[in-house]
């Protein structure tokens, strides 16, 4: 028995991963194992009775001898990275090492920090890109998500990293392009209009692919690219192509029966007494040769008013052409407006602008605010002489064109951040009209989705009528950013998930949309609730000048956006500001 006992701690003893060594006070080695002789690069028997201090020549080392016993020392040893721990036996005067050779640990955690620089700077890299990435594991979690990806989902990059995709989207692996990809091997193509937090839509192209490796999926990902500029610029391009003819034909393109406008006021969908009285006045409007400043948020319709009141006005048999000032660079704008002449800038030819071409008829400017101060004083002139001169000529030509402006900001804001001038505001806004935001007319939602569903459903071939109880309340709650486009986009998006259903109900709302909704039903629900004593009359006064306040705090002061957050005229509003005396 005692003899196997031996055998066996013989063999733990050569056999262990660690070098160990006996020695006594003196330095002299009397014991070591095979691993420690490996490590000098000798044999046992050659080690016999050498000095300790000669293998290990380390100051740290001789300091832990004096101390009797210390643990976790650090020796280098020639390139070698060692690791020991040392006890002494005062009974028998014994050093017990343990040394334990580190090297290839510390090579590989030096190779983790420079993987881990790479991929820091790989991050980096991408997140400089104008595309957006997102990338899944084989699991569907989420690796890697660059900024881009974030702004256009309105997310935060490190909030949606290492989440599974059905936290961060509420989607599943039949509506999840990333999902479906990874189900099916398949490469997948989808193109996408969405909306940001300020209501402005957002176009992308996407493209998910698999990713295999050695044969096994390994994730998926996708890659979003933003073509709103090249979708509007299209857009444009095609307006200006259909408007000019080219310099063979100088006439009228136009006719009474087409004068490239689509609407007129009964195109105009609702049935809320506020837009009943925005329509009412722009008919009137119509009636005048005055110029018209047409203000609303995105997507409220601003082109459409501007094509009815053209349509209902003397003018209706004359020419209607609408410009984006945002969609051009400023060069390009002022030769479209005022036209060119052969050899004013290199490549120009002899070409009427966009004045001359709406002359006795009506020229629309959208987002006039995003014109350069510089050309909106030459339009100032323009408008002030109602002469016009082309670029490189010295022939002034009379005009006859009523312009209708539209901005999607408030004017004195925008006048205060020298996005408008001040004097051009007053020409142009002889008759202004302001479009109320789809939030503050909800009783039009009914007729619109009503509308647009007819609409779609005809052009998706689906027998849709209506919408779910639960849906129609999603609408009625939130806040539609942007407005009455947001609601079309919406609507068609729905139509295009459905099959043979009648009804469209939550699960057919696009995911990022049903997102923001969940948010904003969260966020109402975290609000503090308040507690008021008293009458109902002094309750409701108490709540009505709370919600003025945060209105007026929300809008920075601006007593006009206050107003259409509250839906209330902005007098109304400066009546209650004072009754209350509120001051912000």
């Amino acid at each position: 028995m005692d003899e196997h006992l031996h055998l066996s701690i013989v063999d733990a003893w050569n056999f262990s991963f660690e070098c160990i060594i006996l020695f006594n006070e003196a330095g002299t080695i009397f014991s070591l194992n095979r691993p420690a002789a490996r490590l000098f690069s000798e044999s046992p028997a050659a080690l016999m009775g050498a000095s300790i201090h000669e293998l290990i020549p380390s100051e740290d080392f001789k300091k832990c001898l004096q101390r009797k016993g210390k643990t976790g020392v650090s020796i280098l040893l020639g390139t070698k990275q060692l690791v020991a721990n040392l006890s002494f036996f005062e009974k028998n005067e014994t050093y017990l090492l343990f040394l334990k050779d580190i090297s290839q640990i510390q090579q590989l955690q030096h190779q983790i920090q420079e993987l881990k620089k790479t991929k820091q700077l790989f991050n980096l890299i991408l997140d400089q890109l104008e595309e957006g990435i997102s990338v899944i594991n084989e699991q569907g979690r989420i690796l890697f998500y660059n900024l881009k990806a974030g702004e256009m989902d309105t997310l935060e990059p490190e909030a949606v990293r290492d989440k599974r995709v059905q936290e961060v989207w509420d989607v599943d692996e039949n509506t999840s392009t990333l999902l479906t990809s990874l189900r099916t091997r398949r490469t997948l193509h989808h193109r996408e209009t969405k909306f940001s937090s300020t209501g402005k839509a957002i176009t992308t192209l996407a493209r998910t692919v698999p990713l295999e490796l050695d044969g096994n999926m390994a994730g998926a990902i996708e890659i979003l690219k933003d073509i709103t500029e090249q979708k509007h610029l299209s857009e444009t391009i095609l307006q200006l192509q259909k408007q000019t003819k080219g310099d063979s034909e100088p006439s009228n393109p136009f006719s009474s029966q087409k004068n490239n406008t689509r609407f007129q006021f009964e195109d105009i969908i609702f049935s809320s007494r506020e837009m009943a009285q925005t329509v009412e006045q722009g008919r009137r409007s119509a009636r005048s040769k005055s110029n018209v400043l047409i203000v609303g948020e995105t997507g409220t319709g601003k082109e459409l008013f501007a094509q009815s009141i053209h349509n209902e006005s003397p003018r209706k048999d004359k020419p209607f052409i609408a410009q984006n000032c945002a969609a051009l660079p400023e060069s390009l704008l002022e030769s479209l407006l005022f036209g060119t002449t052969a050899g004013s800038f290199t490549g120009a030819v002899n070409r009427p602008g966009l004045f001359e071409q709406a002359h006795g008829g009506t020229l629309m400017l959208d987002e006039i605010n995003s014109m350069s101060i510089n050309l909106q004083a030459k339009l100032l002139r323009v408008i002030q002489e109602r002469k016009v001169q082309r670029l490189g000529s010295t022939k002034v030509i009379d005009i006859d064109v009523r312009i209708i402006a539209t901005m999607n900001e408030e004017p004195l804001d925008a006048i205060a951040h020298n996005r408008l001038r001040e004097d051009l505001f007053y020409r142009l806004g002889v008759v202004n009209l302001v479009i109320p935001p789809l939030r503050n007319r909800k009783d039009d939602l009914r007729v619109l989705i009503h509308h647009f569903i007819t609409k779609h459903a005809d052009l998706l071939d689906v027998s849709v009528d209506r919408v779910d109880q639960d849906v129609f309340r999603c609408f009625m709650t939130y806040h539609w950013p942007g407005n009455v486009r947001q609601l079309e986009h919406v609507i068609e998006g729905c139509l295009n998930l459905v099959y043979d259903e009648r009804t469209i109900s939550f699960n057919h709302l696009p995911p990022i949309f049903k997102n923001k909704i969940q948010q904003e039903e969260r966020d109402f629900h975290q609000e503090p609730l308040t507690s008021y004593s008293g009458s109902l009359p002094e309750q409701i006064e108490k709540l009505e000048r709370i919600m003025i306040e945060q209105a007026m705090n929300h809008a920075k002061g601006n007593i006009t956006k206050a107003a259409e957050q509250l839906g209330i005229s902005r007098q109304n509003l400066n009546y209650k500001l004072k009754k209350f005396q509120i001051f912000c």
